[in-house]
């Protein structure tokens, strides 16, 4: 396994904040990165007069605007949104990984179909020209999509939204994923019937995500069939700037309510378990970002439904027409 080590960026920020006279800053971290806060945090401290601060809240994407009125947010581990507009000043640093992919994508060579749509985070972007090369040089065609205005540049998937994949869907024959972690990958399966490969640069695992879509079209089918029991339905509304949908929530009730449903619209910053329970609803249906409903599916005691799987649950949808819930 490789060691992975990031780049912060550090005199840049500190650039940033002498040229802006900034006397707070403000620091997010996604989870993986927040063990570098300390370090981060101090080495600003020495390189600037600015007090720094750091969130100790989750961090799930560059759709998570904090409210702080520090000067700067700097957020760690992200892209930019391109159609996400906030009135706060914000910087966004993508932690470039420093792991080499090529070995990992080379094991993944035969179990790839040419043509190939190239896929990754925010964490190998900088990287997609070179693993394009690579992929060319062994005799593959390479697509790499742009998607949609929510992302930041072409290969790019991000958890909620796969346009990209969508985008080169009918030039290529399998898809290839660099990156750590299955969600990414999967949210491309779920809009896609081709092979996706998730190659991880840093275990050097090559995965075909088959097996594990399958697995969590399963338990998303359960979740299903357990939300036709509830009696009552909460619908999360998300605080967060880029994952506020209030017509999808005000829509999924009006939904809820022809079908004879009672539902009630409730607002979250961060969403735990205990706030759910708290309400004693018996199901939830989440506009917010479509993890919530799938990462942590197990650390909640009653079901939580993602906006197409509440259409699949009063039968404005069918369940071959399931689709990832992306937000655009």
């Amino acid at each position: 396994m490789t060691r992975e080590e990031f780049d912060f960026e550090l005199a840049r920020i500190a650039g940033t904040v002498r040229e802006r006279r900034c006397r707070t800053v403000f620091l997010q971290f996604p989870e993986g990165l927040k063990r570098k806060a300390g370090t981060v945090a101090s080495t600003l401290s020495g390189l600037t007069d600015a007090s720094v601060i750091v969130s100790g809240e989750p961090c799930y994407g560059a759709c998570d605007i904090p409210a702080t009125d520090a000067d700067l947010t700097v957020q760690f581990g992200h892209l930019p949104i391109p159609n996400l507009r906030t009135e706060r000043s914000i910087l966004y640093i993508q932690a470039r990984s420093n792991a080499d992919p090529l070995p990992a994508i080379e094991k993944s060579l035969p179990h790839l179909e040419s043509p190939v749509g190239l896929l990754t985070t925010a964490q190998h972007i900088h990287l997609v020209d070179d693993m394009a090369q690579y992929l060319v040089s062994k005799g593959f065609e390479v697509h790499t999509g742009k998607g949609d205005g929510r992302l930041f540049a072409k290969g790019q998937v991000l958890g909620c939204n796969a346009s990209a994949a969508r985008a080169v869907s009918d030039r290529v024959n399998s898809y290839l994923f660099v990156g750590t972690g299955s969600f990414h990958p999967i949210a491309v399966a779920l809009v896609t019937p081709k092979p996706v490969i998730a190659a991880d640069p840093v275990t050097g695992e090559v995965t075909d995500i088959a097996e594990a879509r399958d697995r969590m079209l399963r338990q998303r089918h359960a979740a299903i069939e357990r939300g036709r029991t509830a009696e009552s339905f909460g619908i999360i509304l998300s605080s967060k700037a880029g994952q506020r949908r209030m017509q999808t929530a005000f829509g999924i009730q009006a939904m809820l309510a022809s079908s004879g449903l009672v539902s009630v619209i409730a607002e979250f910053d961060t969403v735990t378990p205990q706030k759910l329970e708290s309400l004693g609803f018996g199901a939830w249906v989440s506009t917010a970002c479509p993890r919530l409903a799938i990462d942590d599916y197990s650390a909640y005691r009653v079901p939580i439904l993602t906006v197409p799987e509440a259409e699949i649950m009063v039968g404005r949808r069918s369940w071959d027409d399931y689709v990832l819930d992306e937000i655009e």
